[in-house]
């Protein structure tokens, strides 16, 4: 089942949605993350976290070059 990651409504994803929305692995997002380069997501409850399209979309402008 492929996962919507049209992020018009979207507020947050999870991390299936994340490696699809930037074609990363798992593996090299939490490595970013454990380097400080990377948003660490929030906590929605034990075990949930999810990341705000807008914190990830910072993160790519700054990439590119855009922010």
């Amino acid at each position: 089942m492929k996962t919507n990651t049209n992020t018009n409504n979207v507020r947050m994803m999870r991390m299936r949605q994340l490696t699809e929305y930037l074609a990363l692995s798992k593996a090299h997002i939490y490595q970013k993350i454990s380097e400080g380069m990377f948003p660490k997501g929030h906590m929605l409850s034990p075990g949930i976290r999810a990341w705000q399209v807008s914190e990830v979309d910072l993160w790519l402008d700054q990439r590119i070059g855009k922010a």
